[in-house]
């Protein structure tokens, strides 16, 4: 005997009412855990940034050329972000005669750093007030991830952490000088309500209006994963597999702020925890009301038992996060069981249908 299989309208009815529990229940799940993170220790700390001062406004000394490379290496654990970072700076002394001067030179801290002129190092030394200067370095409240684009806020003590390392240059009339500047740095981090962790710097700028004339400003980032992305607020063009740079013929009238992050496990286009993880869910739901759909109407519980089991596999593996610490095992953990409970509960309800269908199917 050869059965025929009539698509009923109680089983889209049924399907409905499966579907709306699930969707609720799913949703419930990621605002709950959203709750969670405002109480969690999110870990973030505020980015400082590094720059040139030049005390005398009417040196009559002109920057030519200012190139900044900022250098990511391998780092031994996923809190850790240092970055090393070379300023290369040609300077020209328009003056007809001899030119001796004084410059500050702005970091989040003196480790490491060091001034060459050629083979020749340039001693330097802390300065022990700068608060008198014409400028100052402006904290920063605002990090953006890369994959979305969203800028999030940051609150800080609004304390300038920034140190000043203070160094003589002499030149001879019309000289034309190029010295490097290599230090590391300790940047910032932000791990509230993304999936993983942003990491930042921040370069100070401006301070080079100090100095006479346009430079030409050249900006580099490598970071050490080519999958990395990257976010400047100065446009940044890819040139490499893990390079960015920029060059501009002035100087920027902001501060060069960039911010990177590694996409890993993230199946849509955003960083941000709440939206991924809803978005997951979301497709999770879609994809077992799919599933459910043809098992009804090809009477094929296998179909639905199958597709459960990689339905459960994308949960568990693109959702990594939720709440934040403590609360990340505890709500991972509760989501993904949910999930599975869920499925094992529309499983036997579509076998449950299908069987009852089966009774009351025509037959030739």
């Amino acid at each position: 005997m050869l059965g025929i299989r009539v698509w009923e309208r109680g089983d889209s009815m049924f399907l409905r009412r499966i579907w709306t529990v699930v969707a609720a229940a799913v949703i419930l799940f990621v605002l709950e855990a959203a709750l969670a993170s405002a109480n969690g220790g999110p870990l973030y700390e505020p980015a400082d940034g590094s720059g040139l001062l030049q005390l005398d406004e009417q040196s009559n000394v002109s920057l030519v050329r200012e190139k900044v490379v900022f250098t990511i290496p391998n780092v031994s654990t996923p809190h850790q972000n240092e970055a090393k970072v070379s300023v290369q700076y040609e300077l020209n002394n328009k003056n007809d005669f001899i030119k001796q001067l004084d410059v500050l030179f702005f970091t989040p801290s003196s480790r490491s750093l060091t001034i060459m002129e050629g083979n020749k190092v340039i001693p330097g030394s802390l300065a022990t007030d700068s608060k008198t200067l014409n400028w100052y370095a402006k904290p920063r409240y605002t990090v953006t991830d890369p994959i979305s684009g969203k800028t999030m806020s940051m609150h800080g003590d609004g304390k300038n952490q920034t140190v000043a390392t203070r160094f003589s240059l002499s030149f001879e009339a019309n000289e034309t000088k190029s010295i490097v500047i290599q230090y590391s740095e300790i940047g910032g981090m932000y791990d509230k309500g993304v999936i993983n962790t942003l990491f930042f710097h921040q370069y100070y700028v401006t301070p080079a209006k100090f100095w006479e004339g346009d430079p030409l400003v050249e900006l580099e980032v490598n970071l050490y994963k080519t999958s990395d992305k990257l976010y400047s607020n100065l446009p940044m063009e890819k040139t490499g597999p893990s390079t960015y740079t920029a060059a501009f013929k002035q100087l920027p009238g902001e501060e060069w702020y960039f911010s990177y992050t590694n996409p890993k496990r993230l199946f849509f286009p955003t960083n941000i925890e709440k939206d991924h993880n809803l978005y997951v869910l979301l497709t999770s739901v879609l994809m077992a009301a799919i599933a459910a759909g043809l098992a009804l109407f090809f009477r094929k519980s296998l179909i639905l038992i199958i597709s459960s089991a990689g339905i459960w596999a994308f949960t568990v593996f693109y959702i990594t996060k939720l709440g934040g610490y403590p609360f990340n095992a505890i709500f991972v953990g509760f989501t993904d069981a949910a999930v599975g409970a869920m499925l094992i509960v529309c499983n036997v309800m579509v076998y449950m249908r299908i069987k009852a269908g089966r009774k009351n199917g025509i037959s030739l």
